[in-house]
């Protein structure tokens, strides 16, 4: 498979909205990075911390997802990211959290917020697909964060060469994004297998309104398929909260 295009920069406002800017000029699958955000965002317009030299902040190009199933983006993304941290640090025990965080234990280490690319006439026609990985941020600057998070040099106590980390990261994800429109099934399976929640009691919080019940599973659009008062709900969106007790054998 040939070298993935990355495109790397010392700062940006946003690798999203830099993709989203140059998207016809960029190849398919390539990868912008930057050394530092001044304006990292997250799901829900929430602030990204974007300290330089210290994570990835890295946004994907994918125009060739199969029937715009976006969802696809996530599912390819958030293996890679699994892949490169096992590959890095074999010590942590990486996981899925449905929808788009990847977790080490009961701590945040990723978040992935994608952005659909429209042409002229309102039609899409790709997904700027973004990602940011804690690698190298102290303990003293996690705390700080409005979540419990964590980075690989918190759970390993070693400074990794982040560069080197996003060359890994773009190989490991095109990977994936191969896999999206050659076998769809088998990246689903994938994805399927890495979401520790199926089967939790949890908390689920979809605008003003709080739902407690149990995961039954995934569906192939990436919706949540939950168990809630003896009912089926589907969810193709929102924050989860995990019940703390439902943790415990995450």
């Amino acid at each position: 498979m040939p070298e993935p295009e990355i495109i790397f920069l010392d700062e940006v406002d946003s690798t999203n909205r830099y993709a989203l800017e140059y998207f016809d000029k960029l190849p398919d699958g390539a990868m912008v990075s930057a050394n530092s955000q001044t304006a990292g965002r997250g799901r829900l317009n929430r602030h990204w911390e974007s300290p330089p030299g210290e994570n990835i902040y890295a946004t994907f190009i994918m125009k060739n997802l199969p029937e715009h199933k976006w969802q696809y983006a996530t599912m390819a993304i958030s293996l890679g990211v699994l892949d490169l941290l096992r590959n890095y640090a074999p010590e942590v025990d990486p996981w899925l959290k449905w929808p788009n965080d990847v977790y080490c234990g009961h701590r945040k280490i990723c978040g992935m917020f994608g952005e659909i690319k429209t042409s002229a006439n309102n039609q899409p026609v790709g997904v700027a697909a973004g990602v940011g990985i804690n690698i190298n941020m102290p303990p003293a600057r996690l705390i700080e964060i409005d979540q419990p998070a964590t980075s690989l040099f918190a759970e390993t106590n070693r400074i990794f060469n982040v560069r080197n980390l996003c060359h890994e990261l773009a190989i490991f994800v095109k990977g994936y994004y191969s896999i999206s429109f050659s076998n769809p099934h088998k990246l689903y399976e994938l994805w399927y297998q890495e979401n520790r929640l199926i089967g939790k009691t949890i908390t689920m919080e979809v605008g003003d309104h709080k739902f407690v019940g149990k995961v039954s599973g995934l569906g192939k659009n990436g919706e949540m398929i939950f168990e809630c008062s003896g009912k089926e709900m589907r969810f193709h969106s929102g924050d989860v909260r995990i019940d703390k007790d439902s943790l415990k054998n995450v």
